[in-house]
């Protein structure tokens, strides 16, 4: 995976975002942190290994969206977390009752054009003016996000690891890519979880990071 260090001062805090499939880090830089916060936005995920070693920080707290909650479990093994967050997916991406189900994964996998990724975008963001927000942020090579899903997809299918410590939950009411049903029964009983009226890309709701992670 890639690492982008938005914020990297050398503070005493980091927060450590997994960003979605497709994303690019510049869909998290309007984001404010706190002044003692360092900020790091992982994403591109052809790739799955963490080659950064967080080790220095005082306090170290996760934000994961979409098919980042699944990458981050893997990843972050073995680091202290003071907070862990996910936003609008699960540890079982595919999964027809905790996750998106595995023929529409498969089908987007297949329709992974130009094409494809704009109806994708469509969907994840739910209206026109959010779209065109989205579409501000650079647009990734569509062989890399094809590239980045089936990579996932193998990870995903191909091995099952133990379950991460979440201490919250968020659920966006109209989340069109992730069933908001399916999301609602894998968190039940697992960690405390929230919902809010967006769609599946909902930072533009929050305009600091601590109104997510509470």
């Amino acid at each position: 995976m890639k690492i982008k260090k938005i914020v990297n001062n050398r503070s005493p805090k980091l927060l450590l975002c997994f960003a979605g499939w497709s994303a690019a880090p510049e869909a998290f830089a309007h984001l404010e942190t706190e002044d003692d916060q360092d900020v790091w936005v992982c994403y591109d995920y052809r790739d799955l290994s963490f080659g950064e070693d967080p080790g220095g920080y005082r306090q170290i707290d996760l934000v994961a969206w979409s098919l980042g909650v699944w990458v981050a479990a893997q990843a972050v093994t073995g680091i202290p977390l003071h907070s862990a967050t996910a936003v609008n997916g699960t540890e079982l991406p595919v999964d027809d009752a905790f996750g998106i189900p595995s023929d529409i994964f498969l089908g987007t996998l297949r329709n992974v054009t130009a094409d494809g990724m704009s109806r994708f975008n469509r969907r994840m963001c739910d209206s026109r003016e959010l779209l065109e927000m989205y579409r501000q942020f650079p647009a990734r090579p569509v062989n890399e996000l094809q590239e980045e899903l089936q990579s996932l997809y193998n990870g995903i299918t191909q091995s099952r690891s133990p379950e991460m410590h979440w201490t919250k939950a968020i659920i966006s009411t109209r989340d069109k890519i992730f069933p908001v049903n399916n999301q609602r029964s894998y968190w039940q009983g697992r960690c405390p979880a929230g919902e809010t009226d967006a769609p599946h890309y909902p930072f533009y709701l929050w305009k600091r990071w601590k109104e997510i992670t509470g």
